[in-house]
């Protein structure tokens, strides 16, 4: 109860106090902002010291904002739905957030899965993996973003396929 009780706080706190309200007129630059709006949803729902920040999956595609995962909590649920909606560039919000246990084995390897691909497109250099974003769902990596050319779409795939542990890999990335 403690526990949750100082969540919300904190989370109320961000949610007042640190996110940006001035959000851009028009479309994000789908270059980089993607992956950028990724970064910084989960940064903000990261944030609180108590809160396990593998919990919530988020991923970005033109703007729009998908929250998956569990929670503990209606409450957490609808304020990370919020901090997501208040971050800078993001259009839309799909909270697919459930309410109930982690099931934490499950969990713990696709967000293994997702940190070996990262650390590996990093370590290439015909990728840039700040263009990249990563996600992995039940052995699934699914790649998404905006590159310069084919030839990194296919290098990225390839190392994703690399990767022990990956069952199959969905390439959506796009070329510019």
């Amino acid at each position: 109860m403690a526990k949750t009780f100082a969540l919300v706080i904190a989370l109320a706190a961000l949610a007042g106090f640190g996110c940006s309200t001035n959000r851009p007129s028009g479309p994000p630059d789908d270059r980089a902002s993607d992956a950028v709006i990724t970064s910084r949803v989960a940064s903000k729902l990261a944030a609180d010291p108590q809160r396990d920040e593998y919990e919530i999956n988020v991923d970005t595609q033109g703007g729009v904002v998908r929250l998956r995962g569990v929670v503990e909590t209606e409450l957490e649920r609808r304020v990370a739905g919020r901090l997501a909606r208040d971050t800078e560039g993001v259009r839309a919000v799909d909270n697919q957030l459930r309410v109930g246990e982690l099931p934490a084995r499950k969990n713990l390897t696709d967000v293994w899965l997702v940190t070996k691909v990262r650390s590996q497109l990093a370590a290439d250099p015909a990728v840039r993996p700040f263009d990249i974003d990563v996600d992995a769902l039940d052995g699934q990596v699914i790649l998404r973003g905006l590159v310069s050319g084919e030839r990194a779409r296919e290098q990225a795939e390839r190392i994703a396929k690399a990767t022990e542990g990956v069952n199959l890999v969905r390439n959506e990335i796009r070329v510019r």
